[in-house]
């Protein structure tokens, strides 16, 4: 039996396990960071929790919470859930439309605003929500609106009721449920207006019991935290540390390869895209050095690739995706052992010589990643792991609190996002809803201890997608011989071409992305006659290369660049590359500007396909005519 089956039984224990320890790490105004102990945050967020029971928070009302990242947040979410309330978190940068929709939709009682910038915009619209008191988490906040309060003032209310009343605080925390709802997190999502997914305590602390052992993350280990803390990935991520007894230290894009240094993580978790930014600008430093420079990175790489690739296929760490008759196995096992042999001391020496210097650059004592919210591209997902820092590539979503798969220590299998944890169900059917076999791409669908209760308020949603405890993930995968799932695009992803013909986007957008000039891409073709593209390039790549551009220039009418990216495309999306001729990509169109979160894409990169479409219908139209 576990030790604790709600968050609340875990802050309650882990108060007096770690409650000594800094846990939560923020910076100053000179950019340094400084730690709040777990007992500091965790009796703030008893006091503000006080305060809510005295402007009368009740069990099982619901709680706005729109702020990023930052210790007050996580006072905000005791506060919170130790009165056996669930919260609703958005992020910052949300609009005031997109606010009211969610705090209305909920019926949130109370409401956390981040700042004064925030809450300026948020003011004209919350009359129109059932919010009674809004609560901002900025320490220097002062008001004199009687409907807005800083949550200073909400701990020093709690402070003065603490001697008579914390016993009930306490009483409200283990009187909740693993089936009481925690949270409403509403999705993004890629279309039309967000739905709220209904998790319960249930749901996470399943999370927080499998995944941290499966990724080796231990007591005491200091984790850089760069992912909205609203969003499912990482607030999972924020209570497997303090189950586990780790650190977070907060960063953001701005700052974050100084943060590499000064925090030294021993793990972190994000999104593909951050991954992908540091795989570039190794590569640019790279091709920036003198050629001998160049020719040992490159050496290094392939003895340590082919080295990797040999220990892989020994300890049956390739994907297999089609059965292997065990007589085939042993002259590729017996190569294998005789390359790794033959390149362990080389290996060895590359690593400390070339490697060792660019796993100093994030801080030296990294273990390990978890890259998940969207696809990995291969060749960033290769590159990781050949230069000693494992990418745990996982698989979720919000409706799964998110864990469905996640590759695990001494296993990780590229093409693949890994294993299912005990207790979680995956089987995969085709377009008439039977089951099929190893290797076979398919539907996924996944039951479990972490799969949600529901859309909030939306039944006619939640039966769409939840049957008999099964969740039709939309997602479009297959299983492995190895155990493993891979995930290869989203169902309504799929582009079906005039002739018939269904195309996942996904791999071929990720295949461009290798390209160093192009910095976004999307595929389009849906009932057309062949595929097409919108590219934003990297104009800095061009630049270097020798070509004249200009920010906001029409590249479209520079043939010079049109010439250079239709060889691109010619020589990546090709049948020695493993793809169909009807995958192909036969024209393509450059894109005003580049595409942005909160516009073209999600806070986890992942594009609005149908948002992108709309947008430019126009250069899509063009393109066909």
């Amino acid at each position: 039996m576990p030790k604790f089956r709600t968050l609340n039984e875990m802050f309650l224990l882990k108060n007096v396990e770690f409650g000594d320890q800094e846990t939560f790490f923020t910076k100053d105004s000179k950019k340094q960071f400084h730690g709040t102990t777990y007992r500091e945050a965790f009796t703030a967020g008893e006091n503000a929790g006080l305060g809510l029971m005295e402007l009368g928070l009740l069990p099982g009302d619901k709680v706005g919470l729109m702020s990023d990242n930052r210790v007050e947040w996580t006072i905000a979410d005791f506060a919170v859930l130790l009165n056996g309330a669930a919260n609703v978190p958005r992020g910052s940068d949300s609009t005031p439309q997109e606010i009211q929709y969610i705090l209305e939709h909920s019926e949130s009682k109370f409401c956390f605003i981040e700042h004064e910038k925030l809450l300026t915009s948020v003011l004209p619209i919350i009359d129109k929500t059932s919010v009674t008191k809004i609560i901002v988490l900025d320490k220097q906040f002062k008001s004199t609106d009687p409907k807005v309060i800083s949550l200073t003032d909400l701990i020093d209310m709690g402070k003065k009721v603490r001697t008579t009343k914390h016993s009930d605080l306490i009483k409200r925390a283990k009187a909740t449920t693993e089936e009481d709802l925690f949270t409403i997190i509403y999705t993004s999502g890629t279309t039309g207006m967000p739905k709220g997914v209904m998790l319960s305590h249930r749901n996470m602390i399943y999370n927080v019991l499998t995944v941290p052992p499966m990724v080796d993350l231990r007591k005491g280990d200091r984790t850089l935290t760069i992912l909205p803390i609203w969003h499912i990935f990482e607030r999972a991520m924020y209570y497997g540390i303090i189950s586990g007894g780790a650190a977070t230290y907060y960063t953001n894009v701005r700052d974050i390869r100084d943060d590499f240094l000064k925090c030294k993580p021993n793990f972190m978790a994000s999104a593909p895209r951050l991954w992908e930014n540091l795989y570039l600008g190794i590569k640019q430093k790279v091709e920036k050095a003198e050629p001998l420079r160049q020719v040992l990175f490159n050496t290094a790489y392939d003895i340590n690739k082919n080295f990797q690739g040999s220990v892989d296929l020994l300890m049956g760490n390739q994907l297999q995706t089609q059965k292997e008759d065990e007589l085939e196995k042993i002259p590729k096992l017996a190569t294998a052992a005789f390359t790794a042999a033959n390149l362990f001391v080389a290996s060895r020496v590359m690593d400390n010589v070339v490697f060792a210097k660019i796993r100093e650059a994030l801080g030296g004592e990294m273990r390990g990643t978890i890259s998940g919210g969207g696809a990995l591209p291969s060749h960033v997902d290769e590159f990781f792991n050949v230069i000693g820092i494992p990418v745990y590539e996982g698989y979720g979503m919000t409706e799964c609190a998110p864990i469905i798969s996640v590759r695990s220590t001494g296993k990780v299998i590229q093409g693949s996002v890994g294993f299912c944890p005990a207790g979680t169900e995956v089987k995969i059917l085709n377009d008439k809803g039977d089951e099929i076999g190893i290797g076979e791409l398919g539907v996924i669908h996944v039951k479990g201890p972490q799969v949600m209760k529901g859309y909030y308020k939306n039944q006619e949603a939640t039966d769409k997608v939840l049957k008999n405890g099964w969740l039709n993930t939309g997602d479009l995968g297959f299983k492995s011989y190895n155990g493993t799932l891979s995930v290869r695009g989203r169902v309504k992803d799929t582009i079906v071409l005039l002739g018939g013909e269904n195309v996942e986007p996904v791999p071929i957008e990720n295949l461009l992305l290798e390209s160093a000039f192009i910095q976004n891409v999307i595929i389009v073709g849906q009932d057309q006659k062949s595929l097409g593209a919108l590219i934003y390039p990297n104009l800095e790549k061009l630049t270097e290369a020798g070509f004249s551009v200009k920010q906001g220039e029409d590249l479209n009418k520079n043939s010079r660049v049109v010439q250079h990216f239709t060889q691109i495309i010619k020589d990546s999306v090709s049948t020695n590359n493993g793809f169909k001729s009807f995958e192909k990509v036969t024209d393509f169109r450059f894109l005003p500007k580049a595409m942005e979160i909160g516009d073209e894409v999600t806070n986890l990169y992942k594009m609005k396909r149908n948002v992108i479409f709309d947008k430019y219908a126009a250069l899509i139209k063009e393109m066909y005519n």
